[in-house]
């Protein structure tokens, strides 16, 4: 047999740790799949998980792994196996929040089989769950019983965090926290919600801006609001303050309003993650950095062109685990689109009330399109010009902020993306997370590295997305 690539089959059970597993993998930077699944069933036949997903990854958590342990053994030879485990009764009991009859309901007849072989049943039942669960472990480490450099048996639900598996995988210990807070909790929560949520800050926002300073309504919000706009404007005309206070007055209430709302529905969602906006850049890393999830917010992305009234602008929400953006929701009130992406499941765009479109198609880029880049800039830095890959040609460089130059780019709407000079982060962090579910690379100018988050000073290098 053909030599394969080392790879890390994380072999625990469903409910063991293995979502917390699978994001500390990708923080170590392994290019890490969580939960495959499976369409066909048989007991030791390889061939039901697809095999390019493995080829294709490092490491890899949940259903169908731990089911293969011995199969991917002799495929992989080399690779490295991590079993978590749990106390008995703390798994008992997710496990019976998890397989109720309702979720059961929804599984395929290959996942019903593949929980039979291992519990003898499905829908839970305490007594099997708990003697299939005795047997799976037994099994596994009487099978690495004579290679332990092969095998880490962790408790990551019990406090086992970098230290022993660092060691295992030859790894430095990251700075950044390990992810061991409820993911469960966070995997369950609805995109749709914080979608819904990125819209009704923008159009309360999109308000504000179809109002001029005289008062007068570009076409939306109710004759009372422009009135009383009306009102202020004449008011502060009187008491002397100069347009430019009254176009920062208005700035300033905008972003408020929207950031007000954004907490706010965060906070009701998940109130045990924190939420992290621009008035907030002054909270101190080593409060930050003991943050495993947080979010990431810019309530107004586009201040001068709401100021100025030359659009577009947007609202951003990004999930933070770790240092990297795995949620991320851009919405554009003007035109009413609005991206998004959960995690591993794919980046989307809606338009108006329509369907969700999936973003990320490899034919997605037309020829056109492959001669655009967008720059942050009026151009592109000689010394940039380089980074380019191996392209040839003349480019149409277009200006277009971070953020929606990354949803653009998932989109397949442009080539890359440049942006030479040093970013916040909340600039970047939701179209980030859009683009790379969609396979785009973001990646330092400097260092290569992909961008990471919620560093000492909430600021990144100059980088390039393509």
């Amino acid at each position: 047999m053909q030599s394969q690539a080392q790879k890390i089959f994380c072999i625990g059970l469903s409910k063991t740790g293995t979502t917390s597993l699978a994001r500390a993998l990708e923080i170590l930077g392994y290019r890490t799949r969580d939960y495959i699944g499976v369409t066909r069933y048989a007991s030791g036949d390889l061939s039901c998980i697809d095999l390019t997903e493995i080829d294709a990854h490092d490491a890899f958590t949940d259903t169908p792994i731990p089911s293969f342990y011995r199969e991917l053994d002799k495929r992989y030879p080399g690779s490295k196996f991590i079993l978590t485990t749990r106390n008995m009764d703390d798994w008992l009991r997710s496990c019976a929040k998890q397989f109720t009859p309702r979720i059961v309901s929804k599984q395929n007849d290959a996942t019903r089989q593949l929980h039979t072989d291992l519990y003898g049943c499905f829908e839970f039942d305490a007594e099997k769950y708990a003697s299939g669960y005795t047997r799976f472990v037994e099994g596994v480490l009487d099978y690495f019983r004579d290679r332990p450099q092969d095998l880490l048996v962790a408790e990551i639900c019990d406090g086992d965090t970098w230290e022993r598996l660092c060691a295992f995988l030859d790894k430095p210990v990251p700075e950044s926290p390990f992810p061991v807070t409820n993911v469960s909790a966070i995997q369950w929560m609805n995109i749709q919600k914080i979608v819904d949520l990125a819209r009704e800050a923008g159009i309360d926002t999109k308000k504000r801006y179809m109002r001029n300073r005289r008062g007068r309504c570009f076409g939306e919000g109710s004759r009372l609001d422009c009135w009383i706009y009306a009102l202020s404007s004449r008011l502060s005309s009187l008491l002397g303050r100069s347009s430019q206070d009254t176009r920062n007055t208005d700035l300033q209430q905008a972003t408020d309003s929207s950031r007000n709302i954004l907490v706010s529905g965060l906070k009701k969602i998940n109130p045990s993650i924190p939420v992290l906006t621009p008035a907030d850049a002054g909270v101190p890393h080593a409060e930050r950095a003991n943050w495993s999830h947080f979010w990431m917010i810019n309530p107004l992305d586009g201040a001068e062109e709401f100021a100025d009234h030359t659009g577009p602008f947007t609202v951003n929400i990004a999930l933070i685990e770790g240092s990297r953006p795995v949620w991320g929701v851009v919405y554009n009130p003007l035109e009413d689109t609005v991206y998004y992406a959960k995690g591993a499941s794919g980046s989307y765009l809606v338009r108006g009330s329509g369907d969700p479109e999936p973003l990320g198609k490899p034919d997605a880029i037309t020829e056109r399109e492959s001669q655009v880049v967008l720059s942050a800039g009026p151009g592109l830095p000689e010394n940039v010009l380089s980074k380019l890959g191996n392209r040839t040609g003349d480019y149409r460089v277009v200006h277009a902020r971070s953020a929606m130059a990354l949803c653009l780019l998932a989109e397949g709407k442009a080539a890359a993306y440049v942006n030479p000079r040093a970013s916040q982060q909340w600039e970047t962090a939701a179209g980030h997370a859009i683009a790379r579910a969609a396979g785009i690379q973001v990646r330092s100018l400097n260092t290569g590295d992909e961008l990471a988050y919620n560093n000492n000073n909430l600021v990144n290098d100059g980088f390039i997305a393509e």
